[in-house]
Parts: C-alpha cells; structure tokens; sequence
C-alpha cells in the first residue's frame, strides 16, 4: 500500500511538471548534411536559420544539427539519406537524373529571374504538375530551390561567340551548361562546383560556366575571370532538391511534421532571397575592383538559343512520358518565376 501510495504521489508529480507521456516525448535530432559547405551562405544564411526555426515551431522535440563537414560527395546526398548516413540533405539536380526528370525544369536556359522568383516557381510548379510522379519515392520531398543565374567567366580572352569558346578548355556545371557547350564545340571540364576550384585555379581551363557570382566568389574562383559575361533570360541555374529520411520523418509525430512543413514548401523556397542579396553584393563589390561585366552579344545569345532547343524539347518529351503536360508546366514556371523575382 504504500508503494502505491508512492507510485501515485510520484506520478502526480511528473504531471505536475509537465512530465506526462506526452510530454516526455523523445526528442527527435536530426543531421543534416551540407556539402557546399558550412560556411557557404546555403548554410549560414538559409539552413541553420530554418532549423533554428524548426526547432522553435516544435519547441524542441525536433532539432535539427548540421554536420561540421561533408559526410559525402555531392552526387551521393540522396544516397546517403535513404541508407542512413544522415537525415536531410539536398542535392544538385544534374546529379539526380535521370532518376528524377521533372523537376529538372528550373535547369532549362532561357526560363529563370532571380534565386526566389525561379525557388518559388519550381516549388510551385512541382505542386501542381510534378508531384503526382512521384519521382522521390523513398524520401519526404521538404522542398526545392534555385542558385541565382550562372554567367560565362572569361579568363583569357573575349567571348563574343561560339567561335571563340571552339576548341578550347571550359569548366561547366554537369547538366545543361556542359552539354551546351559541349555540344558547341568547346572542350568542357564538367565536376561539381565544389571542385571547379582545383581545375580553374590550375591555369587549365581558358572560361567555365554553370554558377553564380556569388558562388564563384565563394569558390574563390571569381578571381581568375577577366570578363563576366550575362546572358539575358540567363543560360542556366543550379537547381536543388531538398530532402528527408522518410523513415526518421514518419517517426515525427504529425503536429510537428505539419510545424516542419510550414516552414519547407514554398517558405523555405522564399528564404532564397539571401542568395539574390549577397549575388547583388558580390557583383557591386567586384565590379568597384575592375572586374569588367558586360551583356552577350546578339550573335552569341542567338547560337546560345539554338543549342538549347534540343535539351528543351528532351525535356518535354520526358514530360510527356511521365503523363504531365510539360509545355503548360513549363509557361506556369516562367510566369511563377517573373511574378516572384
């Protein structure tokens, strides 16, 4: 009897402050991993902010920590989330095809605005076109998001034309920058960016191409370009998928799940403002140390064009192979993309 007695005082207690089964609930943490870097603005001004967030949305239960170093290389994110390696990650789109295809849009040259304005379209577009396919089956989908637009760095000489890029030396970013300019005669170098640093710096390459100011800045491969050349419509953007261990998300009791969700999705598509204010700054800074910036000229925006037609229409046809009506998703981004720049 009095072992019952104390039993029930002792539960009275734990209810008392606060310590019932509910509220003794297993805080949940989480590694997220950020391969570009910890201290990239990806992470310092947008993933840490939004699992501060997290954290205070589900007044910690779920805390999410993000690993000192890169726990593995660029292509290998989704991999390392879906066997347990860490539990978020996002991954670069040129490294997710040709599993995943649609999304792939925001890749598409001549289609973007600003960092937000295309974040904001892709996350807007997936929703309505591309998430009936599924093609991120064994992840939870948190969001997506675009870099801000990649110019083409000239090192050595002028470019005014495909002409002039023909049989030299170009790094680009894997995907649609590398088949471009590959497919117009240059000799391309593709790596993740993460890389691009060793194959520019090592005096190789004569331009590159695939990222923005802000990230060759950050890759301190700004340096080495003589020349900064802005395509209009922009040729190309990096574009991200970010996601989730779906086993560690079903773990997640659904409030908190709806409390992460509010902050994913479209808001955190939103958070990449940060990228266009520190690309602005980027070039106002470099452009005050003689770094020349200047418009394509006709003749290259237009042979620019013509090599994009094949990698549009290869892309409507997987559209269409995947049942979604590509050339109605493909006018919704570029509308989403200028009503949000």
């Amino acid at each position: 009897m009095k072992f019952h007695r104390r039993s029930i005082a002792l539960a009275s207690l734990c209810l008392g402050l606060g310590l019932g089964s509910s509220a003794v609930q297993a805080q949940q943490k989480l590694l997220l991993n950020s391969f570009i870097g910890v201290n990239h603005p990806i992470t310092t001004q947008i993933i840490k902010p939004w699992a501060d967030d997290v954290a205070k949305a589900t007044q910690g239960r779920v805390v999410i920590e993000v690993a000192p170093t890169s726990l593995s290389a660029p292509p290998q994110q989704l991999d390392g989330v879906t066997k347990g390696v860490f539990d978020i990650a996002y991954q670069f789109h040129g490294f997710l095809a040709p599993k995943v295809k649609l999304t792939n849009v925001a890749h598409l040259p001549f289609v973007n605005t600003s960092a937000k304005g295309s974040s904001v379209a892709l996350w807007r577009t997936y929703e309505k076109f591309f998430a009936k396919a599924n093609e991120l089956p064994d992840v939870q989908v948190l969001s997506f998001f675009v870099g801000a637009a990649g110019p083409i760095y000239a090192m050595k000489n002028p470019i005014n034309s495909m002409a002039d890029l023909k049989g030299t030396k170009m790094y680009a970013l894997p995907g649609v920058p590398a088949r471009m300019f590959e497919a117009g005669g240059a000799g391309v170098v593709a790596a993740p960016a993460v890389r691009s640093h060793e194959i520019i710096s090592g005096g190789t390459v004569d331009s590159f191409a695939g990222y923005a100011t802000m990230d060759a800045d950050a890759f301190k491969t700004l340096q080495y370009a003589k020349e900064v050349i802005d395509v209009p419509g922009h040729l190309t953007v990096p574009a991200f998928a970010f996601f989730m261990n779906k086993k560690k998300w079903n773990a997640i009791a659904p409030k908190d799940q709806e409390a992460i969700m509010a902050l994913s999705g479209e808001a955190f598509s939103r958070r990449f403002v940060a990228y266009d204010n520190v690309d602005n700054r980027v070039r106002a800074e470099s452009k005050a140390k003689g770094l020349v910036y200047k418009e394509a000229s006709p003749q290259l925006v237009a042979e620019l064009k013509k090599l994009a037609e094949p990698i549009e229409a290869a892309w409507l046809a997987d559209a269409a192979s995947l049942g979604v009506d590509g050339k109605a998703a493909l006018a919704f981004f570029k509308e989403e993309a200028v009503k949000n720049k």
